[in-house]
């Protein structure tokens, strides 16, 4: 085990440092013994530092309390925007009714019925 694969089990399996190939690499690795050593102490830290906070006991109404309804938050999201999109698709549908080509032209110029004859005679240039 290299020291890259050593860090990454500590991080991920601190209980696995006493057994296998984890504890033979870290009795010959001395700067992953010394970062084993620093998480211990930075877990024992935050355990003890976690024992002490204890929140109240309204703490999860309150949070909830504060929180925006669903009704709330979608109604304010579609009465502003339901006018914004209703004006845009009116602008779209009138934009593609006027720019697209009447019927007879799209028919004037259709295809022979050989596509690989249609391709080789074709005027447009390939850039």
């Amino acid at each position: 085990m290299n020291c890259s694969e050593a860090r990454d089990r500590l991080t991920r399996e601190p209980e696995a440092r006493t057994r296998g190939p984890l504890a033979e690499h870290l009795t010959d690795c001395a700067a992953c013994r010394a970062l084993a050593r620093r998480y211990d102490e930075a877990r024992g830290g935050l355990r003890d530092h976690l024992l002490e906070v204890e929140p109240g006991a309204d703490f999860a109404a309150r949070v909830v309390a504060r929180l925006p309804g669903p009704p709330r938050l979608l109604g304010w999201a579609a009465a502003r925007l339901l006018p914004v999109t209703v004006a845009l698709a009116l602008v779209l549908t009138g934009w593609c009714l006027l720019s697209a080509p009447a019927p007879g032209e799209l028919l004037a110029d259709s295809p022979t019925e050989d596509p690989l004859g249609w391709v080789i005679d074709s005027e447009e240039v390939a850039p």
